[in-house]
């Protein structure tokens, strides 16, 4: 890779690369703004060591919100192997994707409306490291995790037959692609009304909602321990 390239590669995947990534913990999350710019962890973390070589630059990496969300992201990746992260990332950059890629990511954790979105994006982001996930399959989920309302997302954890969903909620989902849609047999429902003693006059359709493959993938592995 030539001096200019890795000059201007994306931060991001350097630093899933870091093996600061390992001293990452939760209690840094419960730090004050001050202590957690202050820290000499992050500061060995290439997307966050970028913010601690200027002012301007600092003022705009270090946003607090900004930050917990990154924080969020890599404490996922903490317990991965060093080398199985270089690994993937090493693939990544033989496809001469990590640019783009990395771009689009940080891009997408900055514009995230809520910090647990993160989370979740993280671990998906360990599932695909480790191979358990597809990266276009990642790719897809994070586009609908930035679109989406947390709320709703939450109420899929373990939930894979969309028990106590309201059917607004699953209009919702199923708009942002996590579920699919589709019209009841009218004419199934007359008979069974009929068989058990109605007439099956007052039978109307009715919207039937199902975890599709990317919103099972998205339960499987988007609320792992």
């Amino acid at each position: 890779m030539s001096d200019k390239k890795e000059k201007n590669q994306i931060d991001i995947f350097k630093s899933v690369k870091s093996e600061a990534l390992t001293e990452l913990t939760p209690e840094l999350l419960e730090s004050g703004l001050d202590l957690i710019t202050e820290s000499d962890v992050l500061k060995d973390i290439p997307v966050f060591g970028i913010g601690f070589k200027g002012y301007s630059l600092y003022k705009k990496i270090t946003e607090s919100f900004f930050t917990k969300k990154l924080l969020k992201f890599l404490i996922e990746l903490n317990e991965i192997p060093l080398s199985d992260r270089e690994n993937f990332i090493n693939e990544l950059e033989s496809k001469n994707e990590t640019n783009k890629a990395g771009e689009k990511l940080l891009i997408t954790l900055n514009r995230l409306n809520d910090d647990e979105k993160a989370t979740i994006i993280g671990k998906l982001f360990k599932k695909t490291i480790i191979g358990k996930l597809e990266y276009k399959d990642f790719n897809r989920l994070t586009y609908i995790i930035d679109n989406a309302y947390i709320e709703d997302l939450k109420l899929l954890e373990n939930n894979y037959h969309l028990g106590y969903i309201s059917d607004d909620i699953k209009s919702n989902l199923h708009q942002i692609g996590l579920i699919k849609q589709s019209i009841s047999d009218v004419k199934r429902q007359k008979q069974f009304q009929i068989r058990v003693g109605g007439n099956g006059d007052d039978v109307q359709p009715k919207l039937i909602y199902k975890i599709n493959d990317i919103g099972s993938k998205f339960i499987e592995f988007g609320f792992d321990k």
